[in-house]
Formats: C-alpha cells, structure tokens, sequence
C-alpha cells in the first residue's frame, strides 16, 4: 500500500513540470507532494519503531531499521529542499538567468532524483540498488550542468565520467558478488533479506575481490578519498539546492549500499578483515579533506570539502565496529544531512546577493545580511561538532569505540584532523561574518530575509534531533546498529 502511494505521489510530482506551463504549479506540487512524502515515511517509522522489517511485492521491496534511518533523511531534506527550489527558480526566472521551460525541466529532474534516491533506500535487490545509482548519477549530471555554462559544463562532464567508470567498477563487483552464491536459490539470489541469512559461499577468493570493486566503485559515488575529485566542482558548480540534495543524502545513501554488501559478508569465515576498507579510507577522506580545507579560496568548494571528510566519519565509525561507533556514525549521518543542507542552502543566499563565490570577496556578513550570517555561524558549530549540537556527541562517540578496540593511532589521526577542519571553518568564516574593511560603508542587503525558512527548518529538526537524542532516535538508531553489528 504505502509503496504504491509512494509510486503515485512520484509519478504526479515528474509528470507535472511537463503538463503544466505555470512553473509556480511545479514548485507546489513538489512541495506538496515532499510532505506528503516525509508523512508516509513517519508511519512506517511508527509501525517499525520497535524493530523488525516490512516487505512487499514478493520482497522486492524490503525495509527495516537501517531503511528508515535514510528514508528519514531523504524525506525530510527533500521538504527543506523543495521549499528552497520554489523560491530559487523563482527568483532565476526573474532575473532571466534561466527561462520558465528550464525551471520545469529543474523540477522534472529533480523529482526523478528523490524518485531514484527513495527507490535504493527501499530495494531489497542488490542489482536494482545499482540501478537506482546509476539513475542518480543521470539526473544530478543535469543538474549539475544545469546553468549551461563553462564551469558547470566541465563539472558535470567530469563528475559522470568519474562516477560512471566508478559505478561501472561496482556492478563488475556485484556479478561476481553473485556468482559466488550460485549455489542459492535463483529466486533469491539477489535479495539482500536472503544473503544476509547465508553465509555459504562457494568462493572467498571471489568475494574478497568483489567486495573490494563494491567498495571502491560505489565509493567514488560516496565522494570517499582518493575518489572524491568530482565532488569540489560538482558541489561548487550545482545549484545550491542540488548541493544541498548531493552532500546531505546522495553520498550517505551511497554509503550506505556498501554498508547493506558488508552486512552479507561480515560474518563469512575468513572476511572480518573487510572492516579495514572503511577504516583506511575514512581515515585517507579525513586526512585529505581538512588539509584541502586549510587552503580553500571558494567558500562552496569549502563545503564540499567539508562533505569529504564527514562521510570519512561516518565510514570510520562503521569500520572501528563496535556499537558505540557504529551509534556515533548513524547520529552522524543524520547531523550532516541537516547541518551540510544548513550550510549549502545558506551558501546560495549568499551567492544571490554576492554573486561569488570568493571567500575574499565578503565581508561583515553579520552587518549585511545578519539572518544569513547567523545561520552561517551555527551551520558551522553544527558540522564542526561543537557542544551541546549532536555532531559533538556523535565524534565523541567514534573517538570512544577507537580507544574501546585500541586503534590509538586512529584516534590521533581521527582527533587531529577534526581540530585542523575546526581550525580551518573558523578561520573562513570568522572573516567572512566579522572581517571590516575600514574605508568600506556597509549596508544591509534586502534579500537577507528571503528564502530563509529552510534554513530556519533545517536548525529546528537538529534542535529536535538534540532534544529527542536520548529516547525515540536514540531507540531507532539503536534497532539500526543491533543489525550492523549482530
């Protein structure tokens, strides 16, 4: 039922940029159509509040507590998401910086983005979560390239070529992934809910190699180190909503597909080393990320790089292992959806009042836009993981499972790094909020209070998410870590 109810909401949501001429009837059928969206997946929350699993359509469709946990994510960005595009495209229309059919085409595209981030979060079939990658990877290259312009062009051209042959590396993984268990029923040979159960494999050889091109591949969609090099112009080059979609939802899910292929093989005699993939290259993100932040010039490119070094956490907190970690890398996930779309959403205001994206070029943020300029300040003590917001709380939680399993030096590394990416936030944003040229008049801008209530939702549900902590997350969060580490 709810399936079904998902699968027409999305089907009027896409189809109605392209009936349609009023681009003001796109943005509130996407609005609309998100909420309705974000209620749906609420309910199956409280129907598995306590644990267990929902399937449908003969398991092709299967979901439990780790499903919902991304299902929240998704749904819940695409509302704060969905208002922002409104008044965006708005505003891009009238300012004739994009005609009326490209903002239906934005909102075409867009939809059928969630449409295939939805769709991975619910399979149950390991080879239709790679489609729904490949179907992300279609949709956001036009996105990416959507202001046709040199920068966005080569962005995009650059973010498909890489992630292509990284999503083609992955699907030669899978097929070897499953032919290693042509042993299995062949109705059941691609369902995740039935592998997981398995732990009969005709050949380790196969699957350590497999598992490998899985980790690797998908995690140049993840925007894991060494692969994230598409990930600074991609996010520099996009539409800030589009930003905030790619960084708070598109590389955790990716994430997040891995995950589902460890869980199968974890427990296989002779693959408990397989957790060193997640630990080496979050730790290799970290590194690579807060030392590219140290030297940033661009204040989008920043934020990605920013986004490089958060999936690191999540991977290294899945890789250490142990429940604490595993707790701290899920609240994780859920902090950097919201504090990065926080952040990307204010990032977009500030580039429609600045036109630039040069860090040396604004100044006093706090004198001409002060609504932006605050949210800017707590996006920032958000993602940095300063107390009391939950990214304290979930960093502090992966330091304790490294110390708790004696990866010490892991601990160092991960510590050092957090404080160079602190160090290096602060610097940037102390100069764009507070720096004063003296012989410079400042004036307040009128956009400041425009397209400001995402930002403002954004805040709230990590308020929220800091309230409710340690009871209803807590105990979903807790359902989703007994099935990665049971």
């Amino acid at each position: 039922m709810y399936i079904v109810v998902l699968g027409i909401l999305f089907l009027i949501m896409t189809m109605t940029p392209l009936i349609s001429k009023n681009i003001k009837i796109s943005g509130l059928v996407t609005i609309l159509g998100s909420i309705s969206v974000l209620g749906i997946v609420l309910k199956i929350i409280m129907l598995l509040y306590d644990g267990g699993s929902l399937s449908y359509f003969n398991e092709f469709f299967y979901i439990d507590s780790l499903s919902i946990l991304q299902l929240l994510i998704i749904a819940s960005i695409n509302v704060i998401v969905s208002i922002y595009s409104r008044k965006y495209i708005e505003n891009e229309i009238d300012e004739k910086v994009i005609s009326n059919r490209r903002g239906k085409f934005y909102y075409f595209l867009f939809n059928f983005f969630v449409f295939f981030l939805m769709f991975i979060a619910l399979t149950n079939n390991i080879v239709a979560m790679w489609i729904g990658l490949e179907g992300t990877t279609l949709t956001t290259a036009f996105l990416i390239g959507f202001n046709v312009n040199k920068n966005s062009l080569e962005s995009a051209w650059k973010y498909i070529i890489i992630c292509s042959i990284g999503i083609g590396i992955g699907l030669i993984g899978i097929l070897i992934f499953v032919n290693a268990y042509t042993n299995q029923d062949a109705n059941q040979i691609l369902k995740w809910s039935h592998l997981v159960k398995n732990q009969n494999v005709q050949n380790i050889y196969a699957i350590k190699i497999a598992f490998t091109l899985i980790f690797v591949g998908i995690g140049t969609k993840a925007g894991l180190a060494p692969m994230h090099t598409w990930l600074p112009d991609a996010h520099s080059e996009s539409p800030s909503p589009v930003s905030a979609m790619m960084s708070g939802v598109l590389l955790n899910l990716a994430l997040y597909v891995i995950l589902r292929f460890y869980l199968i093989i974890k427990h296989v005699p002779g693959l408990e080393n397989t957790k060193w993939l997640f630990i080496i290259f979050g730790c290799a993100s970290l590194v690579i990320s807060s030392f590219s932040i140290l030297r940033q010039t661009n204040y989008k490119r920043l934020l990605a790089f920013s986004s490089v070094e958060n999936i690191g956490i999540i991977a290294l907190g899945l890789g250490v292992g142990s429940k604490i970690a595993v707790f701290g890398a899920l609240l994780h996930s859920l902090v950097h959806a919201f504090g990065k779309s926080l952040l990307f959403l204010t990032a977009g205001n500030i580039l429609s009042a600045y036109k630039t994206k040069r860090i040396d070029k604004i100044n006093a943020l706090i004198k001409t836009m002060p609504i932006n300029a605050v949210f800017l300040i707590l996006g920032m003590l958000v993602i940095t993981g300063a107390p009391p917001f939950p990214a304290f709380f979930s960093e502090y939680y992966i330091i304790v499972g490294t110390v708790e399993t004696g990866n010490y030096i892991i601990t160092a590394l991960y510590s050092f790094c957090l404080l160079l990416v602190f160090a290096g936030f602060l610097k940037v944003f102390i100069k764009i909020v507070f720096n004063n040229e003296a012989s410079e008049k400042y004036v307040k801008i009128e956009e400041d209070k425009e397209n400001t209530l995402p930002l403002a939702l954004c805040f709230i549900s990590i308020i929220v998410m800091s309230l409710f902590m340690n009871s209803y997350l807590s105990s979903m969060i807790n359902n989703a870590v007994s099935i990665i580490c049971d």
